[in-house]
């Protein structure tokens, strides 16, 4: 397995240690490959404390550019048109359901009843197809048609196990605000502070082009082309 070599800032002298660049190339060739010592990947520069080796074998040739802003937000916009409608229309159907048990009740709160059930179930459904996609495929819809993949911030550039709780704390930030679909307020303010910043920061992050998902989950997108 190889990965980008170390480099030093041209400084000299002893007890001069040697940093790595930032893994990723955003535009231009990627970096020529080196095999890592004992065949695990380089701790990220910014990630802190270097991670636990994984096994070299795992990981897919590479590296892979970085995603562009415009490409991941294709991808969602995708995603948000093939998915999002018949996760609606479930969740839809699952909430009128539930609203017709609540009159059977002689419930006089049905209809605030019915946005939460409408949120909990669009939420679940959200999640859980963005889990499983990246888990097995390491793409959703969208992403598979803009050929991007998401991968581990670790990996330097190369894909990498990615655990599941992860890619469920990815996905869970990002559609949050569906759960807040009985309250107009919440929903407004949770997008505001949550999805905006999730779907703009990669725009003004340097090096790995993260959203505030892609923190919280250690991960980042990268292009396959």
């Amino acid at each position: 397995m190889s990965f980008p070599p170390p480099w030093n800032d041209g400084a000299a002298g002893p007890g001069h240690t040697a940093r790595q660049p930032p893994p990723y190339r955003p535009d231009g060739p990627p970096p020529p490959p080196y095999t890592g010592p004992g065949g695990a990947p380089p701790s990220h520069p910014q990630s802190g404390p270097a991670s636990p080796a994984v096994d070299a074998a795992s990981f897919s040739p590479g590296p892979y550019r970085l995603a562009r802003w415009w490409q991941r937000a294709a991808a969602r916009v995708i995603d948000a048109l093939a998915v999002g409608i018949p996760v609606t229309v479930v969740a839809f159907l699952i909430a009128l359901m539930w609203a017709g048990a609540q009159w059977l009740g002689d419930n006089g709160e049905i209809e605030r009843n019915t946005a939460i059930v409408f949120g909990i179930v669009a939420f679940t459904l959200f999640v859980a197809y963005e889990t499983v996609c990246v888990k097995r495929w390491r793409r959703t819809l969208g992403k598979h048609l803009l050929k991007l993949e998401v991968a581990p911030v670790s990996g330097a550039g190369r894909q990498g196990p990615i655990p599941v709780a992860s890619m469920a704390a990815r996905a869970a930030l990002f559609n949050l605000p569906t759960l807040a679909a009985a309250s107009p307020t919440w929903w407004v303010l949770l997008y505001v502070l949550l999805v905006v910043p999730c779907a703009l920061w990669p725009l003004w992050d340097r090096p790995d082009r993260q959203g505030l998902h892609d923190k919280l989950g250690g991960t980042v997108v990268v292009r396959t082309d």
